[in-house]
């Protein structure tokens, strides 16, 4: 599908929505909830967390906790919500700005046993060494170094915000999804500027971005696993992938968020 058919779309799912819910900022409670605990398994399975749906929502809903489940996997689900606790609590009002990033990292890595034995320990701050992934095609892929991270963010943090201020949801390159993919992809495949936990990150100002302006959070299931790392790629060959990419997954929130509605 083109990616103006995508937006076509897009868009015509947010009036419908708009209409049985004139106040999209007015998210009830149940929803809410859902949002949070799908969110937060979804964002989590995709850094290798073993924990399932059904662990999730015991630990968030119904307060016990799993045996035999690694101290990490554990703690990355808790501090998850908890950071979406404080976007979710006041998100019109948040600010995508250094110190809130750094804030919020912090908080979603605040314990020692959520850190690989091969990172520094140091949440809430840049990197203090380099960090590299593995494409799946076996090739290494090397981030920003880290005394440039800090000039770099500051680039991404002002070209966004300024991006923010002129949205224009009948323009693609003015959409709220293009501006939320973008700080996504630049932050997560060319920045990395922690030294772990960036993924995470990325996803939760992503979704904060799409939240500001109407929009659902997306996710990022375990089937759309590969074709999303498969995006960072592309990417890279042929602009625009990754926001194809996010475009179907905006979608999918959105028939969801209407199903929900039109239920009520």
């Amino acid at each position: 599908m083109a990616i103006e058919d995508q937006f076509k779309i897009i868009n015509r799912l947010q009036k419908q929505i708009l209409k049985l819910e004139p106040q999209p900022e007015q998210w009830d409670k149940e929803y809410l909830e859902r949002v949070k605990i799908d969110f937060t398994y979804a964002s989590n399975n995709l850094e290798g967390n073993k924990i399932t749906h059904g662990q999730t929502i015991q630990i968030l809903k119904d307060f016990i906790s799993p045996k035999d489940v690694a101290v990490s996997d554990y703690l990355d689900i808790l501090n998850h919500k908890k950071v979406l606790d404080i976007v979710f609590e006041n998100y019109t009002a948040e600010q995508i700005t250094e110190s809130n990033i750094k804030k919020m990292h912090k908080e979603l890595m605040k314990n020692p046993a959520q850190w690989g034995d091969d990172v520094y320990y140091d949440p809430g701050k840049y990197k203090l060494f380099e960090n590299r992934t593995y494409r799946v095609d076996g090739k290494e892929h090397l981030y920003l170094a880290p005394d440039e991270v800090a000039s770099a963010m500051g680039t991404l943090i002002n070209e966004t915000n300024k991006a923010l201020k002129n949205i224009d949801s009948k323009k693609i390159e003015k959409h709220p999804l293009h501006v939320a993919t973008r700080f996504h992809f630049v932050f997560l495949n060319q920045i990395h500027p922690f030294g772990d936990g960036n993924g995470r990150i990325a996803r939760i100002f992503m979704n904060l971005i799409l939240l500001q302006h109407g929009f659902p959070p997306i996710f990022i299931n375990q089937v759309d696993k590969r074709l999303y790392l498969d995006c960072f790629t592309k990417e890279e060959q042929k602009e625009g992938s990754m926001l194809e990419f996010m475009a179907d997954r905006l979608i999918e929130s959105l028939k969801v968020k209407r199903k929900h509605l039109l239920k009520k």
